[in-house]
């Protein structure tokens, strides 16, 4: 990937209109490490996966604005559901990003429902604020065009034109007659790609792990969506590498989970993961114990591999990490993202989905501690609402001080184990008045 600008390059934040859930324009601010929050339904799962879905549009050899699978997973059935209620309206996509400066850019799309056609009909593009070139569709017909006319302005063109352009993706490609222009456009396009390219994600429905059956698959370093290539790539790891991303994974068992000690195992060119069950005193296939096992092992994978420098990507997601593992374990799965952010803050994006109150709690913990910086951590908070006359926040950032104390909170978020000790509580000293009535003498 070319070096064209600055160092260092990260992505600043994402900004949308019109899209999914959300109406008005909303921007999701990345740290280091962003934990978002909210409730079932709230539009979550769309912000996480939304890099994915904005990689596939900024790759230089992207075939259409958007590709509704990418990134391994399917983001809509139709363009259709990516429009809030599903209108005819345009909806806009767009992020930011640090490289020698701020650069901005929001791509404006339309779907033309008669043609099944999803055009852009508007481009700009930002440094600091400053707009370096704004795209304007000339006419309709131009949206769905490969080469349409736009009206262009902005500092790179001076004075208001017009110009043929063709768009890979959502950045404009080439400018007919501007190739100093397109030359610039293509040099920022390179950063963000660079700062998009090829997030590892990890979804929430992890797959069960079985024994491989094969040699392990040469040079692997995607995990799946599902991290179904987990196995092949510690196999990979410990036949054909240095071994060391699989002794971490191993070790990592055995001090977060319980001392459920883990191995690979490789017979001839067949590797198996065995698990130490404690109670029996005997190793068993992964494949033959709990759920939680296979289900937390992509994830420790996908982290030592970003801190090895095996996954090149700059950005990591992980959805819901905590499922099917016991409370004990999620304040242990966060410290191994706080150690995965660490290894680069200035570079590295990592995004976790989660409902576990004990990894925010660990967070914040370790804010305390002094073993993170808290600018290194934010929580967005989806339709947020501090208190019941609050109207709901698309989106709240909530930031922490040096002790780990948030500067907001999201009310009905993990109230409920209190609520039913308040509730259990109630119960007890009304059976215990109920009780005292009843011996009561009668009169």
């Amino acid at each position: 990937m070319r070096k064209l600008l600055g160092e260092p390059v990260h992505i600043n934040s994402l900004q949308f209109r019109r899209f999914r859930a959300f109406r008005d324009e909303t921007t999701l601010q990345l740290a280091p490490l962003t934990i978002v929050i909210g409730q079932n339904g709230g539009g979550k799962s769309v912000l996480t996966r939304l890099p994915l879905l904005l990689s596939g549009g900024l790759d230089s050899q992207a075939e259409a604005p958007l590709d509704l699978d990418a990134g391994g997973i399917r983001h809509a059935v139709k363009f259709e559901d990516l429009i809030f209620q599903r209108s005819s309206q345009p909806f806009v996509l767009g992020a930011e990003i640090e490289a020698d400066g701020r650069y901005r850019f929001a791509t404006t799309l339309r779907y033309i429902t008669e043609k099944y056609v999803l055009g852009i009909e508007e481009f700009s593009l930002f440094k600091n604020d400053e707009l370096l070139l704004h795209l304007q569709a000339a006419d309709p017909i131009d949206i769905t065009t490969a080469a349409g006319t736009f009206l262009l302005d902005g500092s790179w063109v001076g004075d208001t034109r017009q110009a043929k352009a063709h768009f890979t993706g959502l950045f404009p490609a080439t400018l007919i007659g501007l190739e100093q222009v397109s030359k610039n456009l293509n040099s920022v396009r390179a950063h963000f790609e660079t700062s998009f390219s090829a997030p590892s994600y990890i979804g929430p429905f992890r797959t069960e792990l079985v024994a491989l059956g094969r040699i392990p698959r040469q040079g692997v370093s995607g995990l799946g969506a599902k991290g179904q290539h987990a196995l092949d790539i510690l196999g990979d790891n410990r036949l054909r590498g240095d071994g060391r991303l699989t002794g971490l994974v191993e070790e990592w068992f055995e001090t977060a989970m319980a001392g459920n000690r883990l191995q690979l195992m490789v017979n001839g060119d067949n590797p198996r993961l065995l698990v130490h069950d404690s109670l029996r005193a005997i190793d068993v296939d992964i494949s033959e114990t709990g759920a939680g096992f296979a289900q937390v092992l992509p994830i420790a994978v996908q982290a030592y591999a970003k801190q090895l420098g095996l996954i090149k990507s700059p950005l990591i997601i992980v959805e819901q990490p905590e499922l099917h593992l016991h409370p004990a374990v999620h304040g242990n799965v966060m410290d191994l993202l706080i150690a995965t952010v660490l290894q680069d803050p200035d570079k590295t994006r990592c995004i976790c989905e989660t409902h576990s109150e004990q990894m925010i709690t660990r967070v914040r913990r370790r804010i305390a501690e002094g073993r993170i910086p808290r600018e290194c951590v934010k929580i967005a908070s989806v339709w947020h609402r501090s208190c019941e006359d609050d109207d709901p926040e698309p989106i709240r950032m909530i930031s922490f001080d040096e002790y780990g104390n948030p500067d907001s909170w999201p009310i009905g978020v993990f109230e409920e184990a209190f609520d039913d000790l308040v509730q259990l509580r109630e119960a007890g000293q009304r059976l215990v008045t109920e009780g005292s009535k009843k011996d009561e003498p009668i009169a």
